[in-house]
């Protein structure tokens, strides 16, 4: 599932190919449209110009001069690619944004994940109020960590994965975090002292940034609106490295079930 560097890229390439665009058209392949309310997207969405693109936690939101926000879950295999109009296969797309000589096609993904609403209502949606923390933004400081996490019973890789206290870790990155941090990912958060809580939160920085410099993770099927692939996957310290050496150590990487979820440690390394 494409996570915060992944939905960051894309919402810096829509913000500078898209940004001030007029949709000419919205296409719906035939088929494709589920229980989506065509006639009402097409009503909202033609002739309106995308006036803001942001990214909320692993979503993204465009907002058009219409009044109307349209706001996009990629799922784990979704897709938003940029090219020249009528270009690509119709069977891997679901919505298709024209402009007068390209478009936006989303393809891998329902359009149920989709959701189309007032731009003056969004701020209300559950699940963008319900976000905590960005990771990437000033205020998410060592002290806003310790809080946050302060009192919370449970282990800590899961209270990574919860995004009503921080927004955008996966479980790709969450895995990457720990071992770059030396931290289980069984270890109790409450357990946590003041030097792991920074390092902890070092980790966060550091590794969220070396995945948007590397262009993202392509380990699933994330691609940049060009159709290229990042190439954080190349530089995996743990993820999808079960039995063989550690980078640092050289003992072999494990693979448990956390909290529901695969998650890749180094037992010797991580504490």
């Amino acid at each position: 599932m494409p996570e915060l560097p992944e939905l960051e890229i894309l919402k810096d390439e829509l913000n500078a190919h898209v940004l001030g665009r007029q949709v000419k058209e919205v296409i719906v392949p035939e088929g494709r449209g589920g229980d989506c309310p065509v006639p009402e997207w097409k009503s909202a969405i033609e002739g309106a110009t995308i006036v803001r693109v942001e990214r909320r936690g692993k979503m993204l939101v465009l907002q058009f001069d219409s009044g109307f926000s349209l706001l996009i879950h990629l799922m784990m295999v979704g897709q938003l690619l940029l090219s020249s109009l009528h270009d690509g296969d119709p069977n891997d797309v679901r919505l298709i944004l024209a402009f007068a000589s390209e478009q936006l096609s989303l393809g891998q993904v329902a359009l149920r994940f989709l959701q189309l609403v007032p731009t003056s209502e969004l701020d209300e949606l559950p699940q963008l109020k319900k976000l905590g923390h960005d990771p990437t933004s000033e205020g998410f400081t060592v002290g806003v960590l310790k809080s946050t996490l302060a009192g919370r019973r449970g282990k800590v890789k899961p209270l990574l994965l919860n995004q009503s206290l921080i927004a955008g870790i996966g479980n790709t990155y969450a895995d990457e975090i720990l071992f770059d941090g030396h931290i289980a990912p069984t270890r109790q958060a409450s357990s946590l002292s003041d030097k792991e809580l920074q390092r902890l939160h070092s980790s966060i920085v550091d590794i969220l940034r070396r995945g948007l410099e590397m262009g993202g993770s392509s380990e699933m099927a994330f691609v940049h609106l060009d159709g290229r692939k990042g190439a954080f996957q190349e530089h995996f310290q743990v993820k999808q490295r079960e039995g063989k050496p550690c980078k640092v150590c050289g003992s072999p990487i494990e693979k448990a079930t956390v909290g529901g979820r695969g998650t890749y440690f180094c037992a010797r390394c991580q504490e």
